[in-house]
Order: structure tokens, then sequence, then C-alpha cells
């Protein structure tokens, strides 16, 4: 599985390569349960997971900005598309997909971003991200990248991944985590809402009072001592609604 042990992860592109093959199989087949037509691969590496889907559905679009593995990639995967791009430089602009990446940790938040406001996001999209990350998007504890996250989808942790599954290995634990698209705030205006969550938790430990002195935003007296993490995302719409 994977090409030719000679191409060595490059550190400044954040490269940990999956090296668990049995694992690599499960996650591929917790994909292909949601029975995608088109799979879009963000970062496909040396096709630890590629292989795997290659074999249920040719039709994918492969995204790989290192120039030598995309080439390894053209040479495999001869009926995919292969696009040597950044992916947060790519317009979104073909039909929609089902996601997926093992995506490099200091950039996953910018890409799951512009995938959940994106068209083309119809179906669950699936990512290993850092654990720590992923549990923030699950909101157990409200929080500005859960809130950012439930405008958009509903998201569930399915598997933890040891460091030990990559090479190298990584100094964190990793998250298999999926996101489901949703329909729930259709008439809201959602630029606007994101825009109030980020202004009220410019300073997370101060209230709501505070962050939001000097706006547009109506506070009702009970809201006003709040911290910017105590309320939930309906909360957040109504002070929408009345400003």
């Amino acid at each position: 599985m994977g090409f030719q042990s000679r191409i060595k992860p490059k550190r400044s592109l954040g490269q940990n390569f999956f090296r668990n093959k049995s694992l690599a199989k499960h996650i591929a087949n917790l994909v292909l349960e949601s029975s995608p037509k088109h799979i879009t691969e963000i970062g496909p590496g040396k096709g630890a997971f590629t292989t795997l889907f290659y074999g249920a559905t040719k039709d994918m679009t492969l995204i790989e900005t290192d120039v030598i593995l995309s080439t390894e990639l053209v040479n495999q995967f001869k009926n995919a598309t292969i696009l040597h791009r950044d992916f947060l430089e790519l317009p979104l602009t073909f039909s929609p997909t089902t996601y997926f990446g093992s995506l490099p940790y200091n950039i996953s938040k910018p890409i799951i971003k512009k995938i959940l406001i994106s068209d083309t996001f119809t179906n669950p999209a699936f990512f290993i991200i850092q654990k720590e990350v992923a549990e923030k998007y699950t909101n157990r504890n409200t929080n500005l990248l859960g809130l950012m996250r439930e405008i958009y989808a509903d998201c569930k942790i399915l598997l933890t991944i040891k460091p030990d599954s990559f090479y190298p290995k990584p100094k964190v634990t990793s998250s298999f985590i999926k996101f489901t698209p949703h329909d729930k705030y259709q008439g809201v205006d959602k630029k606007a809402l994101e825009k109030l969550i980020r202004i009220s938790f410019t300073q997370p430990r101060k209230t709501l009072k505070n962050n939001l002195r000097n706006t547009k935003y109506v506070l009702l007296d009970q809201e006003q001592s709040l911290r910017p993490n105590q309320l939930t995302l309906d909360q957040y719409i109504s002070i929408l609604n009345r400003s």
C-alpha cells in the first residue's frame, strides 16, 4: 500500500504518512458506507487511503501540494483527476462531493471551514485531525470553533488514532471525525451570525457586555454578565435577530 519508501515526509508541509494498514482499511470502509458517488481527497500523500477508495470508485479528485507526490499519483491512479494545488487557494467549483483527508494539523481548521461554507458540501465529510481540535468541533464545551461548526453541520468523532499509526509519529493523538451538513438555519444570515460570535469571543474570559460594548448588538439583562462560552448557538441567533 502506498508509494515507494524513497519518498520522505516533508516537515515544511506538515506531512505525516499513514502507515497502519488495518486501521486505514477500517477508516476507508467507514467512508464508503456513505455510498459516495465522488470522493475528493485532500493531501493523499503516498496513497494509503486512495488505494482503498480507488478500488470502490474511480471517480475521484486528488488534491496534492507536493509536486513529487502529485507525479506519483498521476502514474498510479490514471482514472482519477489529480490537481497539484494548494487546497486553500483552490476555487471549489466542482460538483458536490464527499471530502476526505488526513490533514496537516497546522492548516486543518481553515481547510474544514472552507468546506463547511462551500456549496459543494452536500455529503458527509471525513477527516483525520488532532484530537484536541476534534473535541472542540464536537462542542462538548461551548467554544468558538464548535459554535462556528454548528451553523453548518453536525459532527461526530468516529475513532481515536494513536501517534504510531503515522510516520513520522506526531506528538499528539488524532481523531477520525465526520461532518454531516444540515439545513437547520436556512433563514439565518450565517455571515452575520459568524461575525457576532467572533466579536463575542474577542476576549473569551470577559463578559458579553464587555465584548459587545459599542456595537449594535442588544443584550437582555440576564445576558450581560455571561461569558461567550455560556451561550448556545440559539441564544446567539436571538441576539442577532433583535439587533
